[in-house]
């Protein structure tokens, strides 16, 4: 084995030690979970009459993976779902693992004519509860109805108009829309016009994640509450 028998055998082992702890990390890569993304809401959610796989969550999760992101985008959305019925499901709804949480509701509160204050003690009370799990929202409000302030007090990130990307001053254009619905529902390219814009700023909320999985675990970014003082915007 040569003069240094010891010092040869000391670096075989060591050398088989680091190779195996290379080997360990290849193989914790390969079975990483994907990044879980719940979208929570309403038939805008779910996709009212349009094939799941052409919904918003679905589109997402295809937009976001074709940039290179390891994640899934479960559909949890209720079509006739108020912010209480949310509300009242949120535990099913989104379940353990979650990292990110996208929450849309209100049509049907203004609707059916659910008082403001109880529409905003709910939609308070789910991103809070979100939060409480170290889950990342992103609030999605009404383009008449803020909820901006909520959203900075409870450190999530704000999205002011779900519909943006297919209206003018609240009007659809109908080629984002279903034939025959009344209530206009989005169509699969109303669908794929909000997720371009809606797409960028999950983008952000994966880049504030994998930041926080690389804090060591004397701190985690993802606990630190974000300032109430100034409402949070995502950028249209």
């Amino acid at each position: 084995m040569g003069k240094y028998p010891f010092m040869q055998r000391a670096l075989a082992g060591g050398a088989g030690a680091l190779l195996g702890v290379v080997l360990a990390a290849v193989a914790s890569a390969a079975t990483a979970e994907p990044v879980t993304i719940v979208a929570l809401g309403d038939s805008n959610t779910a996709g009212f009459r349009v094939f799941d796989k052409n919904a918003y969550p679905a589109q997402l999760e295809h937009a976001l993976r074709a940039k290179g992101h390891d994640v899934r985008v479960l559909n949890s959305g209720v079509s006739g779902n108020t912010s209480s019925m949310g509300l009242a499901r949120l535990d099913q709804a989104v379940p353990p693992g979650t990292k990110i949480a996208i929450v849309y509701f209100g049509r049907n509160d203004v609707r059916w004519g659910v008082e403001p204050l109880r529409f905003r003690a709910n939609i308070d009370a789910i991103v809070k509860r979100l939060r409480a799990r170290d889950i990342q929202v992103l609030l999605i409000g009404l383009r008449t109805f803020s909820l901006a302030d909520i959203a900075a007090a409870n450190g999530a990130l704000y999205y002011p108009d779900f519909f943006a990307a297919v209206s003018r001053e609240g009007e659809k254009d109908p080629k984002y829309t279903l034939f025959f619905d009344p209530i206009q529902h989005l169509n699969a390219a109303g669908y794929e016009a909000v997720v371009s814009r809606l797409a960028p700023v999950v983008e952000s909320m994966l880049a504030k994640q994998q930041a926080a999985d690389s804090e060591p675990a004397t701190g985690h970014l993802l606990s630190v509450p974000m300032p109430a003082a100034r409402p949070q915007s995502a950028a249209q």
